[in-house]
């Protein structure tokens, strides 16, 4: 491929395969490979172009590739290098791709390649690395700053790191929005995380502010004078406020707000605090405000040692301030506790121990006030109280647990079961060539259940496995057995019989399998 190169008097450095020269006009065509460089190493790349001696433009025709002096791309059509005022722009749609990865889709733009700056309006959208949508009427960017600048912003962040749950459509909507590499500043905000309403109705909850910072290095979002909204109503009025982004795993601070409105308690909403206490030990304390009832304080605490877990999880309030036959006065709270502990024992076994205490004052109270928290869910119908230990080494399984259960669900005559106590036990009996291996497994459950019914069993079970017998014909066999005792005691289980029994099976069995295959030269079936 031939090559030709034309230098202007303007510094602008242009070379194809095929140039024509119009004297007339003084017009010259460049087709195929084109390629523009001016004095600053802004480099234009199309298949077709035009230079107007006169005017010092050039304009090309069709797909062109730009490359700016600070390494920003430009993809667009119909492109015109004006070298005398140095500026490059086009009327018709283009795309930038900034150094950060950044995708800016435009309407139409305006570069200087003196300033370094581009500018446009009409409908401009920015999606950045994270899957965030920014979109403006008018933007201004300096590559020299690596600085946006826009108006009108509705900025919709995308990443799933922002959400606190997968329904939540966190949004900026402002004025104008300065992003740069370390912060985004917004004039006139209002931030929300709720999902959208019909009719583009306003969210449950919002925080509108003069200014609105978010600093990407320290993950923080800081207000001026900023008022909380529930339902574009003024609630509460903050001067100054910051919160951690919904991005950071641990840090104290305010986390976003949530709005509810029930039939029972009415519109309120949620505060809730986080409080990093240490590596080791955190909190979270949440104020349900309603605005016709009492409040409800809620507290989660939890600290890791240095081989187990404790989580402790309780909430408080006086109940209803209005009381009828069907909202009854007094006062409502919940504790519940887990500990969790992982440690080696004797002959490197595995051991894990486990408690577990839930207690409320209402059965409806979880319900009533929607509490769902690590260890407490509204959506349970059953609170348990438990202990387990396991134990496992190469040669035994030990599993013991007692546990209680206690139904929150209405019109039950007994509220409660025990389980007091389960016991598993498995071990190898003996596995060797002669007599192969067999396995024992014992179960102890004492069960009482409705009150009065009552059942303790015992299960015991040897599995023996003989060596296997491999036969010229084919033929592959294995002696089984297995013995079964089970002992039991029952009262008011109408399955069972009353008085004690002891109960002793077995079984004896052949296996025996062929496995047919057929060789040929190159395949096996």
């Amino acid at each position: 491929m031939i090559f030709f190169q034309h230098a202007f008097a303007e510094q602008l450095n242009i070379k194809s395969s095929s140039i024509t020269l119009n004297k007339q006009t003084q017009v010259t065509v460049f087709n195929k490979n084109v390629i523009a460089t001016d004095e600053k190493n802004n480099i234009l790349k199309t298949d077709f172009a035009e230079y107007d001696k006169n005017l010092q433009l050039l304009l090309s025709k069709g797909k062109t590739e730009i490359t700016t002096s600070e390494g920003f791309l430009i993809f667009g059509e119909d492109i015109i290098f004006n070298n005398s005022k140095k500026i490059i722009s086009s009327k018709k749609p283009a795309t930038i791709k900034d150094l950060e990865n950044n995708n800016i889709y435009l309407d139409n733009f305006e570069y200087s390649t003196k300033n370094n700056f581009f500018k446009a309006s009409g409908k401009i959208k920015v999606i950045d690395t994270r899957k965030n949508t920014y979109n403006f009427s008018q933007i201004y960017i300096d590559e020299k700053k690596r600085e946006i600048v826009g108006t009108d912003v509705k900025s919709f962040i995308n990443q799933e790191s922002f959400k606190i749950n997968k329904n939540n459509k966190p949004r900026i909507f402002a004025n104008t929005v300065n992003v740069n590499k370390k912060e985004s500043n917004f004039t006139k905000s209002v931030f929300t995380l709720c999902d959208y309403r019909k009719e583009d109705k306003c969210p449950p909850w919002s925080l509108q502010a003069r200014s609105m910072k978010h600093d990407s290095e320290n993950k923080t979002i800081y207000y001026d004078n900023a008022i909380l909204k529930v339902y574009d109503i003024p609630i509460f009025y903050f001067p100054k406020l910051s919160h951690p982004d919904p991005t950071v795993d641990r840090r104290s601070g305010f986390l976003p707000p949530a709005f509810s409105d029930t039939k029972n308690l009415g519109p309120g909403f949620e505060i809730p605090y986080y409080w990093a206490i240490n590596t080791d030990k955190d909190i979270t304390l949440t104020s349900k405000i309603f605005s016709s009832e009492h409040p409800l304080f809620l507290g989660e605490y939890r600290q890791a040692f240095r081989n187990s877990n404790l989580i402790l999880d309780s909430g408080f309030t006086e109940g209803y301030k209005k009381t009828s036959s069907i909202k009854k006065s007094g006062e409502k709270s919940h504790f519940f506790a887990q500990y969790v502990k992982n440690f080696t024992g004797k002959n490197d076994s595995d051991n894990i121990f486990e408690l577990n205490l839930q207690d409320v004052s209402n059965d409806k109270y979880l319900k009533l006030y929607k509490i769902d928290s690590e260890l407490a869910n509204y959506e349970n119908d059953t609170i348990e109280n438990s202990l387990s230990f396991i134990r496992e080494d190469d040669n035994a399984f030990f599993a013991l647990s007692a546990i209680s259960y206690e139904t929150l669900k209405e019109n039950y005559n007994d509220k409660y079961e025990f389980i007091l106590p389960e016991i598993d036990y498995s071990r190898n009996l003996f596995s060797n060539d002669k007599l192969g291996y067999a396995d024992l497994q014992s179960n102890l459950k004492i069960h009482n259940y409705d009150t009065n019914k009552y059942s303790k069993f015992v299960v015991n079970d040897i599995d023996w496995k003989f060596k296997n017998f491999n036969f010229s014909s084919g033929l592959n066999g294995r002696i089984l057995g297995k013995i079964k005792n089970v002992n039991y005691e029952t009262k008011n289980i109408s399955d069972y019989k009353d008085e004690p029994t002891s109960e002793l099976f077995g079984a004896l069995g052949y296996l025996t399998e062929i496995n047919l295959y057929k060789n040929n030269q190159n395949s096996v079936h």
